[in-house]
């Protein structure tokens, strides 16, 4: 009896999220990516104000986001909750050096949300919204190679080569492109910054990457 009333739950627990409409989902997504890649560029600056900043702004965005879902999504935000709380135990952090069982406690977080999110994130996806979670991703897994470089656990978890999720995107923001003059400027900004996404050992490299896509987060807001 105990193990039929566990499966009604589950079933009703699924029924409850598959039936939230999809947007919730996708957003939140979007917001766990840019928390990803956020806590990311944190560790690489060493915790400077400016990163710093972009954390707490990707924090309390997620934070927002997950609101929004039903309280029926019990291991999602039991997850979130895990990820906030590392955040918050490293906002203070002393940073000497690299560290890599921070990089790594941060990556293997990022594996098990990802594991949970992605079967929410499902159904009809607005194309700029595919396109902008494509986006996401590339940049959290580049913060996780630039960490990487200096000794980190980096994204040896990633399913997908870097280079050529970066092919990818080029060739289909090019198919973006000619639908709609609206998303050239877009694709022009995907173009500058192509080549230094694939440099993840240049020092200064995540600092233009960072900028660029704070720019075109705003581009994609707009439209």
């Amino acid at each position: 009896m105990k193990n039929f009333v566990l499966i009604g739950l589950t079933i009703l627990s699924l029924a409850s999220w598959a039936e939230q409409p999809t947007d919730n989902y996708i957003k939140f997504k979007i917001s766990s990516l840019q928390l990803f890649s956020s806590f990311s560029s944190f560790i690489y600056f060493q915790g400077n104000d400016r990163n710093r900043a972009r954390l707490l702004t990707a924090k309390e965005q997620g934070n927002q986001a997950i609101a929004l879902l039903p309280d029926s999504e019990v291991a999602l935000k039991e997850k979130w909750k895990e990820i906030t709380d590392f955040v918050a135990l490293y906002q203070s952090y002393d940073f000497d050096g690299a560290d890599m069982s921070l990089e790594a406690g941060w990556s293997i977080h990022q594996r098990e949300f990802n594991k949970i999110i992605d079967d929410r994130a499902t159904g009809e996806i607005q194309t700029i919204d595919e396109f902008q979670i494509k986006m996401e991703t590339i940049l959290s897994q580049y913060m996780g190679y630039a960490n990487s470089t200096t000794g980190g656990y980096g994204v040896s978890y990633a399913d997908i080569p870097l280079d050529k999720l970066v092919e990818n995107m080029g060739q289909e923001l090019i198919e973006l492109a000619k639908t709609d003059s609206k998303y050239q400027p877009l694709q022009k900004r995907w173009n500058y910054i192509q080549g230094t996404l694939l440099a993840y050992n240049s020092n200064v490299a995540p600092f233009v990457v960072l900028h660029t896509f704070d720019g075109m987060r705003k581009m994609i807001a707009s439209y």
